[in-house]
């Protein structure tokens, strides 16, 4: 019997596939839905006016946002690693803020679902490691992810997250294209 699925969330195409998929059986098994979101400290300024629902930011963050997506910060390469330049991690301040806006929209869309027990999370750190812990605090019986979120030229150098996490975890993992 399946009684906690955990799904995470990035606001991506195929997490969005992967969030419909757990909110139908989390809905005929009557489970408890975790979703959870891992802070995007890879993101691109792209994604994250994207993922922004602007009129929901603070001024501070509206600007810091502005900023970081129209002006973004990079770090002057490193001598003997080559000439390209490294942009800035966006600040953690403004990925809270949005993070939380992906789990809300995730969080409703259960809801009209028909899920009946919605929990979130927010998370920082490597998103397996961070995904295979929330599995375990919450007891999750069935871990449903994308097959590939945003971090899609990472993902294919270093593996991507669904594949670590399906490769570690002690539970059911489905991989939703």
């Amino acid at each position: 019997m399946i009684k906690t699925i955990l799904t995470a969330v990035d606001g991506s195409d195929h997490a969005e596939k992967a969030l419909e998929l757990a909110a139908d059986i989390a809905d005929k098994y009557k489970a408890r839905l975790v979703i959870m979101h891992v802070l995007m400290r890879d993101a691109s300024p792209q994604q994250l006016k994207k993922l922004a629902r602007a009129k929901d930011l603070t001024a501070e963050q509206r600007e810091l946002l502005k900023r970081f997506t129209e002006e973004p910060e990079f770090v002057p390469p490193v001598t003997g690693i080559g000439g390209a330049y490294i942009p800035l991690p966006p600040p953690p301040h403004l990925l809270e803020p949005i993070g939380r806006q992906v789990l809300e929209r995730a969080a409703d869309a259960a809801r009209k679902a028909g899920v009946k027990r919605v929990d979130t999370t927010l998370d920082g750190g490597d998103p397996a490691t961070a995904i295979l812990d929330r599995a375990k605090k919450e007891k999750a019986d069935m871990i449903v992810l994308g097959s590939r979120g945003f971090g899609d030229l990472k993902g294919l150098l270093l593996g991507s997250v669904s594949h670590k996490v399906a490769s570690h975890a002690n539970v059911t993992c489905v991989t939703v294209k």
